[in-house]
């Protein structure tokens, strides 16, 4: 039971980095840098944003402080006009 809470801990911990990137990506619609190993709290997440504008794809994968990973990966279709709409087409979690 305890691996299935720490793997599920994993799962959130992915979300949170594809909301930074979300965030992120309402602001600047041309953002790509990513994160590398950012801090969440004990945790950290790393997130890769692909593709060319309006489809991105971003990829995060959470890392938690017990060692489990994640993987949430989303396609996107990105508006025009600031704040950037967001639309997610398709979401995947550990595939």
């Amino acid at each position: 039971m305890r691996n299935q809470i720490r793997a599920a801990d994993a799962v959130a911990i992915a979300e949170a980095g594809l909301n930074d990137a979300f965030a992120e990506i309402r602001v600047d619609s041309s953002w790509t840098t990513g994160f590398t190993d950012k801090a969440f709290n004990d945790d950290s997440y790393t997130v890769t944003v692909t593709g060319t504008l309006p489809n991105r794809t971003i990829t995060s994968t959470g890392t938690s402080s017990q060692g489990f990973v994640a993987k949430a990966e989303a396609d996107i279709t990105v508006g025009s006009g600031s704040p950037y709409a967001i639309a997610v087409n398709n979401f995947r979690i550990n595939e």
